[in-house]
């Protein structure tokens, strides 16, 4: 599970007529081979530098999500490096997509709806959405095999999440958002099995974070308490839709109150430790600045530098968000 090196070798599938049982180890991003980790990773810097100058807004969310993947020090730098040089094109990009060789097929879910995701969050970063961002977006959902109304259901997801905090403060509420995104991920054919292993943003909004709350290991460790295992253990059983729905409606109030702390804690988290990863980055870059050999790798080490700056400062005066 999320966080953990051990992973549920149980899952079933919907085969039409039932379910069926598949004997298979699922890994969450952060847990995938790191080729996989960096394919990923380059794919989403695609959505940073598609049109002309790169935000430090899209910058900011990138670096969230490569961190909440847990991806190393020396991949980091090698995307930046290619951030500032060249524009990633998906055209030359997925010629490297081999996602068969390493990935089960609930991984492949995994990779594929994550990545949808993420673009999303990325591409929605600077509150501007132009016609190249929208073409590179379609262009790897043709690719991956991601329904309109798949997306669509994200992107409505996202936006749910933008609020999470503001908006569900009755208890009512609350259970039927998470029990009508359950019925509706079901209509749309997503596995909801998959939202427990997604790196970051489930796009099944507040169901995604419930059951995203770190590894079970660790909701264990810090008495995370039922409301989290018992959800948890009705999706990864393939529990039917209306028994999880069943399930969130008897979350007592004080549960739902608790579990709103532990999101805020969990984001709050993964924002001061992006924080400390781009400061050691800059680091990184300063200190090569004085090894570079001329004039045009000292200016790109520097517009490095520039860039990773203004994204810490993003961090630095804006709250923690969900993704």
């Amino acid at each position: 599970m999320k966080g953990c090196r051990s992973t549920v070798s149980i899952y079933y599938i919907n085969m039409g007529s039932g379910y069926k049982k598949m004997n298979k180890n699922i890994r969450g991003l952060e847990n995938m081979p790191l080729n996989i980790k960096f394919l990923y990773s380059k794919l989403l810097s695609a959505m940073i530098c598609i049109d002309d100058g790169c935000s430090q807004l899209k910058l900011a969310e990138f670096y969230r999500i490569i961190n909440k993947i847990r991806l190393p020090s020396e991949e980091r730098i090698r995307l930046v490096n290619s951030i500032i040089t060249e524009k990633t094109d998906f055209s030359t990009v997925h010629g490297d997509i081999d996602l068969d060789r390493y990935l089960n097929d609930q991984e492949k879910n995994i990779f594929r709806f994550s990545l949808m995701k993420d673009l999303i969050i990325i591409m929605k970063s600077d509150y501007v959405e132009t016609n190249s961002e929208k073409k590179l977006l379609q262009d790897i959902q043709d690719y991956f095999r991601v329904s309109d109304e798949q997306l669509s259901f994200f992107s409505k997801e996202y936006e749910s999440d933008r609020c999470f905090f503001d908006d569900i403060t009755d208890d009512r509420e609350f259970k039927n958002i998470v029990a009508n995104t359950v019925s509706a991920a079901a209509a749309l054919g997503i596995p909801l099995v998959v939202l427990n292993y997604s790196g970051t943003f489930k796009g099944l909004g507040i169901l995604g974070i419930i059951s995203g709350l770190k590894a079970m290991g660790k909701r264990k460790r810090r008495s995370r308490g039922s409301i989290l295992l018992g959800l948890t253990a009705s999706i990864l059983l393939g529990i039917t839709t209306y028994k999880i729905t069943k399930y969130i409606f008897s979350i007592r109030k004080d549960e739902k109150t608790k579990l709103m702390q532990l999101v805020k804690a969990d984001i709050e988290e993964l924002h001061e430790s992006t924080k400390s990863i781009i400061y050691k980055d800059i680091e990184y870059f300063t200190n090569h600045a004085v090894e570079a050999e001329d004039n045009r790798e000292l200016d790109n080490v520097l517009k490095a530098i520039d860039i990773l700056k203004r994204a810490v400062a993003t961090l630095e005066n804006t709250k923690a968000v969900i993704i």
